[in-house]
């Protein structure tokens, strides 16, 4: 499995509601699983540095952003 395909699969599991994106609410689930750190204050300043177009919800491709930036 590739990094896509891998965050596509991460998305499906973490998109509770299948908007087609991840908001605050299920992203701090998500940092929470992939980062192991728990907290809102943690996980709303990780969702502000990868929200990138400032939306306030998190799009595949900012995802792969930030799984791409934190395993490197």
């Amino acid at each position: 499995m590739n990094t896509e395909e891998m965050v596509a699969e991460l998305f499906e599991v973490f998109d509770d509601n299948k908007d087609g994106v991840i908001s605050r609410g299920e992203f701090i689930s998500l940092a929470e699983c992939l980062l192991h750190k728990k907290g809102f204050n943690f996980s709303s300043d990780i969702f502000k540095h990868f929200d990138a177009n400032h939306d306030n919800v998190i799009s595949r491709e900012e995802l792969l952003d930030m799984v791409l930036e934190l395993a490197l």
